[in-house]
């Protein structure tokens, strides 16, 4: 089912400076995590749902939004915003585990975030008619691909260089094309170093054509990999190519959010990218994240800076865990309202008490 997405709700969240965004991860494609995770933040309020740029993905995110509809009708449906890689760039890559230099000490089961990685038990082979069964239960690694999101959080802790990251193959033609006619509302670029090769997209009218009927257009520029004079460089030919009314991502530490209680807050880069597009007066929505937590936006604001807006990802991921892998939440009414209760502050942080 086509949802009838409005972009009123989110240009009118932006232009008030209160704009919301979830973030399920780029490389994220466990569709029970996005199911849920839309359908909380549908509930919740958010503008805008950003997912993995497959059409699995985005046919989970629809089916939480439709059953976050069922329950509360006058929901705000959010738009679907896929993410999609332009050039190597944090977001799009995943764990590769070498199996064989893996000893089973556990420590990247502690760290990861979305509990990508376990360490069960072999299963007991069939015995064999007329001899007795020696099995001893063994351990064996287990790895959720699927939850992995990139945050390379593992292969630093790794002791045995067993876990490494892979990066994502990209062919953002025909995956831009797929999203269009998956009938995404909006579109989120990722250029890493390579802001020039926007370039490329533009020169390109037929993919010039398709990119106009979206709603939005994002852009999310790093500090994590490009100078302060290329921030500016990458902000302005965004405008440039792409005009008035695009979102430009601030990204800081991309996928940090989860590794604390509370972000880095002011200290957090996507402050100083802010700051440096800011002094561009471009007319353009800024929206922090990377390392944003519940506490970014007040604090920016605080801060002076005239931001549109603030993106969570690995935080709310990260607080909503123990709820994410329940089927049907919504019938487990204790989990449900706990898990509602935190999507909901996390809208509040950004939104106030509105929602």
């Amino acid at each position: 089912m086509l949802l009838a997405q409005s972009p009123i709700n989110a240009i009118k969240s932006l232009e008030e400076k209160n704009f919301f965004k979830l973030v399920c991860g780029a490389s994220l494609n466990d569709l029970l995590l996005v199911e849920n995770l839309s359908f909380l933040f549908t509930l919740a309020g958010a503008d805008v749902i950003d997912l993995a740029a497959r059409a699995d993905v985005i046919y989970a995110a629809r089916k939480g939004v439709n059953r976050a509809l069922s329950i509360h009708c006058s929901s705000l449906i959010p738009l679907l915003m896929a993410s999609i890689q332009l050039d190597k760039d944090p977001h799009f890559r995943k764990v590769k585990v070498n199996y064989d230099k893996c000893d089973l000490c556990g420590v990247c089961v502690n760290v990861c975030p979305t509990e990508a990685f376990a360490i069960g038990t072999r299963n007991k082979p069939p015995n064999r008619v007329g001899r007795a069964s020696s099995y001893v239960p063994s351990p064996e690694f287990v790895y959720k691909s699927e939850r992995c999101f990139g945050c390379d959080a593992c292969p630093k802790a790794c002791h045995v260089s067993a876990l490494s990251m892979a990066e994502m193959e990209f062919n953002p033609s025909v995956i831009i094309t797929e999203m269009i006619d998956l009938e995404v509302d909006a579109i989120e670029f990722h250029f890493g170093k390579n802001y020039e090769g926007i370039k490329t997209l533009w020169d390109d009218n037929n993919i010039r054509d398709k990119l106009s009927r979206l709603s939005l257009i994002s852009f999310s520029i790093g500090s994590e990999l490009l100078s302060e004079e290329e921030i500016k460089k990458a902000g302005n030919l965004c405008f440039k190519l792409a005009g008035a009314g695009i979102i430009l991502q601030c990204d800081g530490k991309p996928m940090s959010g989860g590794f604390k209680r509370f972000g880095n807050n002011m200290d957090n880069s996507t402050i100083k990218v802010a700051e440096i597009l800011q002094q561009e007066k471009l007319p353009v929505f800024l929206q922090l994240s990377g390392g944003t937590d519940d506490k970014t936006y007040i604090k920016a604001r605080n801060a002076g800076l005239d931001i549109n807006g603030v993106a969570l990802g690995s935080y709310a991921r990260k607080l909503l865990m123990p709820y994410l892998s329940i089927q049907h939440l919504e019938n487990d009414m204790n989990n449900f309202n706990l898990a509602l209760n935190i999507a909901q502050s996390l809208v509040s942080s950004v939104k106030g008490s509105r929602i």
